[in-house]
């Protein structure tokens, strides 16, 4: 199984011009994840984690995880420090997660659609789905537009809350990115 992790990036804000340009390079069986630029793993063993966790839930096409900071509620874990950018206070979180005998959770119609700091799917069900839109709005709705059409093709999302990972996410007030 091949899994690529992408940082996508585009000088004119097109979120879904820079995901479509990267799935387009991949094979038809592939696997990608997108994370935002401003995330990152904290496990050491996430790959192999996450190469796992596809191979046990095939009835899923998009998955998302766990984070310390997002606007999806359901995607940051109950008690957490929001604050706290301590990497070593991250790599405790996801090491307790981690060692949780949790299966992934279906999240396809969950209120609040995914906040895209990581996505993952394969490029079948993208470009069954006609992979990301621009929605207008430039790095923003893009995630959620394509949690909906995956919902609305049949297609499985699942929330995996044994993955986690740091999101920085605007914790110093910075938007300058979204201009």
């Amino acid at each position: 199984m091949n899994i690529y992790n992408f940082i996508a990036y585009d000088e004119n804000k097109d979120l879904a011009k820079a995901y479509n340009r990267y799935v387009s390079l991949l094979d038809d069986d592939d696997w990608f994840v997108f994370v935002d630029h401003d995330a990152m793993f904290v496990q050491t063993d996430w790959w192999l984690h996450l190469k796992s966790v596809i191979e046990k839930n095939k009835e899923y096409s998009l998955f998302t995880c766990l984070t310390n900071r997002t606007g999806c509620k359901w995607q940051v874990p109950e008690g957490i420090d929001r604050q706290n950018h301590d990497i070593r206070y991250h790599r405790e979180v996801s090491k307790s997660l981690r060692n949780q005998d949790l299966g992934v959770i279906d999240v396809t119609n969950a209120p609040g659609k995914l906040s895209g700091q990581l996505m993952i799917s394969n490029k079948k069900d993208w470009d069954l789905v006609g992979g990301a839109r621009n929605m207008g709005q430039g790095l923003l709705a893009t995630d959620n537009d394509l949690h909906v059409r995956y919902a609305k093709k049949g297609l499985k999302v699942g929330l995996i809350p044994t993955l986690y990972h740091y999101h920085w996410y605007r914790a110093d007030g910075d938007t300058s990115h979204l201009k």
